[in-house]
């Protein structure tokens, strides 16, 4: 399993209710609230296939497969704990580690650039990276970090803006519907829920218009997630269809837990933007983009040729 395709979010929700023996104490441990836990443990049992948790009075307590997992996942979130430490403490020569501070959208941290950043930590140990992932703010103050990722280009004042990927964006779902409907995209439509988030550049009316399809909305069962990590697991759990990005999804779609219900359908668009201020260079903020645009040129040449349309 590649590092990109585990379940962080819905591992650190379990390690911490374990843990703690609370949905509650864990909600409160991690800045979420209880009905959050609670829905990324039910994401993880559908993915493994496992009851973890049992109700016990005002708490929970782990089943049989429950004590094991969390005694075979401890060893791993200590390694974590260690690395933590390790990178912020000073650097080889007694000097305080440069700070590189990096603004984006919540699913492409948690999705896409945290499953990736330790290799750059890795190679280069003197430098602290700080993401930033948070969304619903007008813009973002670039005399506050040194780089921003924007969903969309920005044309942010007194910044220099860079493609930094692609994305086409397309109806993804469990291969079990595609089997069940034997490849009738419109019956996979209209016979399962479609998963709907808030924030995406392409609505389902958009793609569907595109494609030339109709969609008889009284006809189809809606499920609204966010953000649009949330919405990726449940569909790969068999929840619904959701229309989503291959930048995001690639992880499931590697692994063959989400497939295109429409293939050929999707819709591309120049999505994620890179942003610098117009500040001082420092040594560790050029090696940071460049690992940064690195890592997104490989990334778009590994998913190969899109197959789809201009959003």
């Amino acid at each position: 399993m590649s590092a990109g395709s585990l379940p962080l979010r819905a591992l650190v929700a379990f390690e911490a209710s374990a843990r703690l023996g609370s949905f509650q104490r864990a909600a409160d441990e991690l800045g979420l609230t209880p009905s959050a836990i609670s829905h990324q443990i039910r994401l993880l049992e559908a993915r493994i296939g496992l009851e973890l948790f049992v109700r016990a009075g005002r708490g929970v307590v782990l089943t049989h497969e429950g004590k094991r997992f969390q005694g075979e996942i401890a060893e791993g979130f200590e390694l974590l704990r260690r690395a933590m430490n390790r990178v912020v403490k000073k650097g080889p020569r007694g000097q305080r580690n440069q700070v590189v501070t990096i603004h984006t959208p919540p699913s492409f941290a948690a999705r896409w650039l945290l499953p990736r950043l330790p290799g750059f930590l890795t190679a280069h140990p003197s430098i602290d990276v700080r993401v930033v992932a948070e969304t619903g703010r007008a813009g973002v103050d670039l005399e506050a970090v040194d780089f921003a990722v924007s969903y969309g280009r920005a044309t942010t004042k007194n910044a220099t803006e860079t493609l930094l990927l692609r994305e086409t964006v397309q109806p993804l779902c469990h291969p079990s519907f595609v089997e069940k409907m034997g490849g009738d995209t419109v019956n996979i439509l209209l016979s399962n829920p479609i998963i709907i988030t808030s924030v995406n550049h392409i609505s389902w009316d958009r793609w569907a218009a595109a494609n030339g399809i109709e969609i008889e909305t009284d006809l189809v069962r809606e499920i609204h997630l966010d953000p649009s990590d949330v919405a990726i697991e449940a569909a790969a759990a068999g929840l619904g269809i959701v229309l989503e990005s291959d930048v995001l999804a690639e992880a499931e779609m590697t692994k063959g837990l989400l497939v295109p219900c429409v293939p050929g359908s999707g819709l591309i668009w120049d999505a994620y933007w890179l942003l610098q201020g117009r500040k001082p260079q420092r040594a560790g903020l050029a090696a940071f983009q460049e690992w940064l645009v690195a890592c997104a040129r490989l990334s778009m040449s590994e998913n190969g040729a899109p197959s789809g349309k201009a959003a």
